[in-house]
């Protein structure tokens, strides 16, 4: 009887015991991975805008230039960001066509 009795008192403890473990692990929170975004989403560059749009959403670009491409004229400015990177922004008849970012020593090497 008392060899019962203590495996009865054995099988309640242990089950005591995984119920603990297992209730202080469900009490733990976990973060939903998400994206964080940075200022309003109007500032988001699509094609389509205006130099004047970009030129107001991004400041002063640090350079201009202009090429001829099939028959049409590309204007090119650059806006320096940060992290040694730059934003490339290329206009055909004042509307946003393209846009990359590049480092600095990519630019470099491709304006030669």
């Amino acid at each position: 009887m008392t060899k019962i009795l203590g495996f009865l008192m054995a099988m309640v403890f242990s089950v005591v015991g995984v119920s603990a473990q297992t209730s202080s692990h469900s009490k733990q929170h976990y973060r939903k991975a998400s994206v964080v975004r940075v200022g309003p989403t109007t500032t988001f560059l699509k094609k389509g805008l205006t130099t004047e749009e970009v030129l107001r959403l991004l400041g002063e670009p640090a350079t201009i230039s202009q090429r001829i491409e099939d028959g049409l004229v590309v204007t090119t400015y650059e806006f320096p960001r940060g992290a040694e990177r730059v934003l490339v922004a290329q206009f055909v008849s004042d509307a946003l066509v393209s846009y990359r970012i590049e480092t600095r020593a990519e630019v470099a090497q491709a304006t030669r």
